[in-house]
């Protein structure tokens, strides 16, 4: 028990669980009142608007989330209405999909918010199409009690808002800081660890931190943008976070040490975690202070006092960790002001709906992608055809809940092929599993006094964890919508077997399209991403480099590098992962790519490292300005031979001159330790560009 509530005492499941608590309300009380009062008729095409618009809020700034609501409560009921119509129609019903097909393609350029909506107008329609088909009357009372329930959705979703309008944000600060607290814990070596098994764990902590990083400033941007006024807990959660930023490039020093058997105590590392917990906890709990960060910090100043006395060796680590605890002090400080405040009526007022975009964004962004290189119009108009394709073929041939084709292939299609496969495997096994569970149930509790509370849990569970894992969200989804047509269904083990059957059919189509319909593979993209997270990794080592022998360097500058190198060794790792999964895969280029990536990430580790030692260590600027040319002509040279796809020349001696040059630099500084550190940082330079020569196929010089 005690593991199960630290597991769900993390930011991303509160804000799941959240999400999840909101739209089961949403959902379930129209179920359980409408009948109550007598408006049966109403319960189940409420139930699909409210499920439908709570799919549509997937987050982000609250003006963005509450259009998109209103969007699908009431454009989808006319859609509906308009589907009971155009079910006589094929060329009508062929032609709206295509529409809805492009719009929900292109509008991923505005942003994943974007993608439910387009998804969840097309299942209104399709709905309108069944309902036409098997010749339904009360249309009206159908779209009406959609839109209801679409808008009952959308009051609940503000009621949440306006009790805890900052409450997603804290979320998400909470959740850097607790993926800050991983990549401490990374640095820990138990006796079975090796040095490439602590690397390897320090790698995906760093990735995790990078990713909650960027997801959490990019909220935190929106939200700043679309508030009025000073927005004090907005500029108190920018500190929090930029606080964390500081932890996690400390905690790369930290982790380096433990990589290259640096005699920094253990103990260390894990105190400096359970103090970023704290404040992840802090927040979560909203309590107005943090006794147990406060406690952590002197635990680990203690320490840290103790391992000073044994001598200089790890005096370097000491101040990475001496930084950190500066960093978390700043931390203490923004969380009392920001737990300390009361949000009042002006604060609320000032934050969400009354945002605009500058003018000419969103025309500028879609005209950017309204060209047939963009991969995103590419996936519009697949998504077009197939949408357009299915729906006829579904309406000429008169097929029971042939529905559930077109809705398969349009949620199954992603841009890249590899992630269609992907998307097609989850959904498909989704489907397999949930039929399993709604067979159990359909023996079990169809027809007692559980059957509302069975669709209440398998809300929950959709919810829960649909936007973690889809393939889980499928399972729980699949049992709920056969319970709720098994409701009115004659036979609802054939609406299981139809369900499983139109799934699998509907992965086929969609693998299809992916594979036939304006393909563009990621073995043709690789060279070009790998090329620029070399350029980026390039831009980011040199401007460390300088700032060792010029200190005057702005730190804003070496931070914007950072990120820009770290994420785009990110975006060319992903376009990596989706290659292997995409048929006829260049098996050479893919073992290059794997291994350039390696040591590009040792780059920028160990040029983040490094950084940490500006205005500390000294360098000679002489023949550091002389390692600095022999690394950027080392490192275009590797760019042009990876984007060109040229013939390696082997370098003669470059592993003599690098160290020769590092040994020139002689590095001296305030602190012995952090001399001695700044220089083995500049000795793995060698080893990484050595490795990078070797793993771009340079043969030996």
């Amino acid at each position: 028990m005690e593991s199960l509530r630290a597991e769900l005492g993390t930011g991303p499941n509160y804000i799941a669980l959240s999400a999840a608590l909101r739209a089961t309300l949403a959902t379930v009380l129209p179920l359980v009142l409408l009948p109550r009062v007598g408006r049966d008729a109403l319960a189940y095409p409420a139930v699909l608007g409210a499920l439908a618009t709570s799919l549509v809020d997937v987050g982000g700034p609250y003006r963005t989330r509450l259009l998109a609501m209103l969007a699908q409560a009431l454009l989808g009921a006319g859609l509906l209405l308009f589907g009971t119509v155009a079910a006589r129609l094929g060329w009508l019903a062929g032609a709206v999909m295509a529409a809805i097909g492009i719009g929900s393609g292109l509008i991923r350029a505005l942003g994943q918010g974007g993608v439910s909506l387009g998804i969840n107008m097309s299942v209104a329609l399709l709905v309108g199409i069944q309902l036409g088909a098997f010749g339904v009357t009360d249309t009206l009372t159908w779209a009406f009690g959609y839109g209801i329930g679409g808008l009952w959705t959308v009051v609940v979703a503000l009621a949440f808002w306006g009790l805890r309008p900052y409450r997603r944000l804290v979320q998400e600060v909470a959740s850097v800081w607790e993926a800050v607290a991983t990549l401490l814990e990374a640095a820990v070596a138990d006796e079975a660890s090796d040095t490439k098994t602590i690397e390897r764990r320090v790698a995906a902590a760093h990735a995790a931190v990078r990713a909650a990083l960027e997801q959490a400033r990019e909220s935190l941007g929106d939200l700043r943008a679309s508030a009025v006024g000073s927005g004090v807990p907005l500029a108190q959660l920018m500190a929090l976070l930029e606080a964390a930023a500081g932890v996690a490039a400390c905690g790369v020093t930290v982790c380096e040490a433990a990589i290259n058997a640096a005699e920094l105590p253990a103990d260390v590392s894990a105190e400096l975690a359970r103090a970023c917990r704290a404040v992840a906890q802090a927040l979560l709990h909203v309590r107005s202070d943090s006794p147990r960060m406060r406690s952590s910090v002197q635990r680990a100043l203690m320490m840290l006092t103790h391992a000073e006395s044994r001598g200089p060796e790890s005096s370097a680590e000491r101040r990475a960790c001496a930084q950190a605890l500066r960093h978390l002090d700043d931390a203490e400080q923004a969380l009392r002001a920001l737990l300390g405040a009361r949000s009042t009526l002006p604060d609320l007022l000032r934050l969400p709906i009354a945002h605009h975009r500058p003018r000419g964004v969103v025309i500028n962004a879609l005209r950017t992608h309204a060209t047939a290189q963009s991969p995103i119009f590419r996936h519009a108009m697949r998504t077009s055809t197939v949408g357009a394709l299915s729906t006829v073929f579904l309406i000429e041939r008169h097929l029971p809940h042939g529905i559930w084709l077109p809705i398969s292939a349009l949620a199954i299609l992603q841009p890249e092929y590899g992630g269609t496969i992907t998307r097609a495997l989850q959904r498909s096994l989704g489907t397999v599993a949930g039929a399993v569970i709604a067979s159990v149930l359909l023996a079990t509790v169809r027809g007692t006094p559980f059957y509302d509370a069975v669709l209440g849990l398998l809300l929950f569970a959709t919810f829960l964890v649909i936007r973690r894992n889809y393939g889980y969200g499928i399972a729980f989804l699949t049992p709920l919508v056969i319970l709720l047509i098994g409701r009115a269904s004659a036979d609802p083990w054939v609406d299981l077997g139809e369900r499983v059957a139109y799934t699998v059919a509907g992965a086929l189509v969609a693998l299809g399209a992916g594979y036939l319909l304006w393909p563009q593979w990621e073995r043709d993209q690789l060279r070009e991403r790998l090329a620029r997270s070399i350029d980026a990794t390039k831009a980011y080592l040199d401007a460390v480099l300088e700032a060792l022998a010029d200190a005057s360097v702005p730190a804003e500058k070496l931070a914007a590098l950072q990120r820009q190198a770290e994420m785009s060794v990110s975006n060319a790792d992903a376009g990596l992962q989706r290659m292997a999964m995409e048929p006829a895969r260049s098996q050479p280029l893919s073992s290059t790519g794997f291994a350039v990536l390696v040591y590009l990430r040792r780059l920028c580790r160990h040029a983040i490292a490094l950084s940490a030692h500006v205005g500390i260590a000294t360098v000679n600027a002489e023949p550091l300005a002389r390692l600095r040319k022999t690394i950027g002509e080392v490192l275009e040279d590797v760019r042009r031979v990876i984007g060109e796809g040229r013939r390696p020349v082997p370098w003669p001696s470059i592993a003599a001159q690098l160290s020769e040059l590092v040994a020139q630099a002689g590095v001296s500084g305030s602190e012995h330790g952090a001399a001695a550190q700044a220089a083995t940082l500049l000795s793995y330079l060698e080893r990484d560009l050595t490795g990078l020569l070797s793993a771009a196929g340079y043969p030996d010089g």
